[in-house]
Parts: structure tokens; sequence; C-alpha cells
């Protein structure tokens, strides 16, 4: 039961209300600042690299997926280690912090061993699995086997960044985010076409280029958290001070969480193996909308951290009725926001277009592929909002992996491939059938919501 009865008044939940959206967007403004610059790090990329060719675009963008891959990899881990992080910072057991640091650093690089050698040795391989183009394996491969090599300290930055914003400590990671993508863009600029005397190397000067920003976005990173002497500034032996009981603890928690974004990648990667088959002029479409979609995620990836953060610090301090109030408000603020982001999407596609050098098939494709991404957005943002900030952030992740397991597996990959393959649709009426488990996912996921099962406090005992 909670202990708290503080929301069982009007005026009482006037003022959670307004605490509410006050803390949520002091702590999301840092959280969507450091998503705009890598979202418009991403953005300015595929501008660059569109300005090579279609080819270009479609390797970057395949060769992307498998880092895509590994990036949810490491945010199901470390996602799921912050879910304690959040409450134990409510409870203000610092001890355990910097245990879960240990345990989110230690897992992460176990699974990064497999994917710096797939991309560094057998790259050709990974990109032949999406596209038969002989010239994109070429060029994704390249820019692949240089990516790989930073995939370790990324693990490091993402387990440093999670658990600084679960404790509520976002601009750290916004700074070292700042520099990174400034130089990042900087270097892609010099090392794509060849400026201040350096060689045009096109695919390969944007691997390099990342590869560099990554290295020093990581080091910034745990640099100023062991120079500010933050509660997570841990030593070796703090963080390996761990026992078995509090490992499986953890654990139990969060293999949903790991298993969840597993096969939801999985999942959106054979999205993407169908639509790279359908032609490279459809991949490269799909990329291009994609890119913009993550720009106007921005916004909507603050709140879903500060939420998450707010939901889990409330459930910590043992006050459950306020963390069910936050949720309710969180998916409210969210849903009307995506009406209006999905509207603009829309309505501008013809300017946003108009930027990449492209052939009209690959501009029709994705034109019409932005109409749907930007229909179907309030449904797909009010899913993650309760899946992953609600739902996860209460401690509730076995439910949020059964929901996207069902919907991904039993509903969306066999959409693309009977779209595709069986009535030989266009992409973007294969993408329209694909989000079809988006509605799935709202119907039962708004249930659970409302029953309050998901409410379970981690760090009790």
């Amino acid at each position: 039961m909670s202990s708290d009865n503080s929301d069982m008044n009007p005026a009482s939940v006037s003022g959670n209300r307004n605490r509410f959206i006050s803390q949520l967007f002091k702590l999301a403004l840092p959280i969507a600042i450091q998503n705009f610059l890598h979202s418009a790090m991403a953005l300015i990329d595929t501008l660059m690299i569109g300005q090579l060719s279609e080819t270009a675009i479609a390797a970057v963008g395949i060769a992307n997926q498998f880092v895509f891959i590994f990036i949810i990899v490491q945010f199901g881990i470390h996602s799921g280690v912050s879910i304690f992080t959040s409450q134990y910072w409510g409870k203000k057991d610092f001890a355990q912090l910097k245990k879960l640091l240990g345990i989110g650093l230690g897992f992460g690089l176990f699974f990064c061993t497999f994917f710096t050698f797939a991309a560094v040795a057998v790259p050709d391989l990974i990109m032949g699995l999406f596209s038969k183009d002989a010239e994109v394996v070429r060029l994704g491969s390249s820019y692949l086997r240089i990516v790989g090599i930073s995939f370790a300290v990324t693990v490091a930055a993402f387990s440093f960044m999670s658990n600084l914003r679960s404790m509520g400590i976002v601009k750290v990671p916004m700074y070292a985010s700042a520099v990174s993508v400034f130089l990042n863009i900087g270097l892609n600029w010099v090392l794509i076409f060849g400026h201040l005397g350096m060689p045009a190397m096109g695919v390969k000067g944007a691997a390099i280029a990342t590869c560099i920003a990554r290295f020093f976005e990581g080091f910034v990173l745990i640099g100023m958290v062991y120079v500010k002497q933050y509660p997570i500034a841990a030593t070796f032996k703090e963080m390996m001070d761990i026992d078995f009981i509090f490992v499986k603890k953890v654990v139990n928690t969060c293999w949903p969480v790991f298993l969840n974004e597993l096969l939801w990648v999985s999942g959106v990667s054979l999205y993407n193996l169908v639509y790279a088959r359908i032609g490279t002029q459809s991949i490269a479409a799909v990329n291009i909308v994609a890119s913009v979609e993550n720009f106007v995620l921005i916004p909507f990836f603050g709140l879903f951290h500060a939420g998450a953060i707010m939901v889990g610090n409330s459930i910590g301090a043992q006050r459950n009725q306020q963390a069910y109030q936050y949720g309710k408000y969180l998916l409210g603020v969210q849903f009307t926001a995506a009406i209006f982001a999905g509207g603009t999407m829309i309505l501008f596609r013809d300017i946003i277009l108009g930027f990449y050098n492209i052939s009209d098939q690959a501009y029709m494709n994705a034109y019409y592929l932005m109409f749907v991404a930007g229909v179907v957005l309030c449904v797909k943002i009010t899913n993650f909002t309760n899946i992953v900030s609600v739902l996860r952030g209460g401690g509730d992740t076995r439910f949020g992996f059964l929901l996207d397991l069902t919907g991904v597996w039993m509903i969306g990959v066999p959409m693309a491939f009977m779209g595709a393959f069986y009535f030989h649709l266009p992409v973007y009426w294969v993408m329209a059938l694909v989000v079809t488990e988006e509605i799935y996912k709202l119907a039962f996921g708004i249930r659970r919501f409302f029953s309050r099962k998901w409410i379970r406090n981690l760090a009790a005992g």
C-alpha cells in the first residue's frame, strides 16, 4: 500500500499537477536538448551523405541498422538497471547506486564484445543480410568496420549517462553530447568532402568522424563524473562489491527489459530488411523519413526519460498515488503534443524532402511514408510513454515485454512479409500494415495502466 494520501483531495491533486509539470520540464529540457543535438547530427549526416548518392544513403542507413541494434541492446540493459537506480535514488541509498553501475557496465561490455567482433571482422556478412546491391554492401561494410571500434566506449558512456539521468542529473550528459555532436559535424564536413587540405573520404570519412566523436563524448562524460565526484563516481572495488542475491534481484527485473528491446529491435530490423528487399529507392526513402521522425521525437524523448525518473523516484519514496497521478499527467501531455507533431510532419513534408538529392521514385515513397508516420505518431507516442516511461518506470517490466513481443512478432512482422512478398505492395502501404501493431498495444497497454498493477517498489527491503 502507498504511504501517501496527499492526492485524495482536489487541492492536493492540483498542487501535484503543478509540481509535476514544473519538475517534468526541468528534467526534460536538458534531455530534449541532448536528443536534439544527436538527432540534428543524424539528420545532417544524412543530408551530407545524401550529397554523394542514393547508394551511399542506403549503405549508411543499413549499416546503422546494426549500430541501432547494438544501441537498443545497451538501452535494454541500462534502462533495466536504471529502474533500480531511480528507485534507490528516491530512497537515498547511495551505496547501491555504485553497485548498479558495476552491474550495468559488466553486462553491457559482455554483449558489446559480440557486436564489436561482428562489425570489425565480418561487416560484409551483416550488410549482405539486408541488401544484394554489391556497392551498398561495399560502402556499408567500410562504414561499419570503422564505427565498430567505438562500441566499448559507447557502452561506458551509456551506463554513466543512464544512471545520471535516473538520479535527475541531466545537464552533464547534455554537455558531453554537445561537445561530441559539434565535433562530429565539423569532422564530417572535413572528412566526407575533403576540406582543410584533407582528402575526400566519402562514407569512410563519415565513419571516422562518428568514431572520434563517440570516444570524445565518453571521455568528457566520465571525466566530469569523477572530477565533480557525483554519487556514481565509484571505484572498481565499489562497483564490484555485489552479492549474488542482489544481482539476482536486478536480473529478475531487467531480463524482460533486455529481451523486450532485443526482440523489438530484431523485429524492426526485419521491417528494414523487407523495405530494403523491395528496392534501394525504398530503403533510402525509409531512412530519410526515419531521420525526420527522430528529429520530431526530440521533445518527446525528453519527456519519456523525465517522466520515468519521476515515477520511479516517487515509488522508491513510497508515494504510490503520486506515481499514478504522474503517469496520467504524462500520458495526457504526450498524446496532445503528438497530434500537433504528426500534423506538422504531414503539412511540411514537401519542404523537408526538397533538401534531398533523390530520384522521383524515392521522393514519392518518402512523401507517402511521411504521411503514414505522421498519422500514427500519436498512437506510437502513447504506447512508448506507457510501456517505457510509466510501466517500466514503475517496475512492471514483464507486461511491457509481452505486449511488445506479441505486437511485433504476431502482427507487425507477418504484416510486413505479407504486404511486401505476397501482395507486392509499395513500401508506404507495407509500413501502413506494420503500424497496426500500435493499435493492439494501445488497447491492452492503457488497460494495464488503469489497473495500477504496474506499481512495484523494487527498493523496498
